[in-house]
């Protein structure tokens, strides 16, 4: 599934059983709990190991914001 911000409108503070992750591109994705809170992290590897920096919440921070 696209991560789009018509695709985390819909979801945001609802309900959620789909896809705890969409992935965006080059590391970044949106995590989505079952409460619909929409996180976006990035993932990267830092000497060897994998590490998930959360960049902010959707509505506070959004795709337009992050890929401009």
């Amino acid at each position: 599934m696209a991560l789009s911000d018509t695709k985390l409108r819909s979801i945001s503070n609802k309900p959620y059983r789909g896809k705890q992750e969409l992935t965006y591109s080059d590391g970044l994705s949106a995590r989505i709990s079952p409460n619909g809170v929409v996180a976006f992290q990035y993932r990267y590897r830092w000497e060897g190991k994998p590490v998930r920096l959360t960049i902010g919440r959707y509505q506070h921070c959004r795709l337009k914001m992050i890929g401009s």
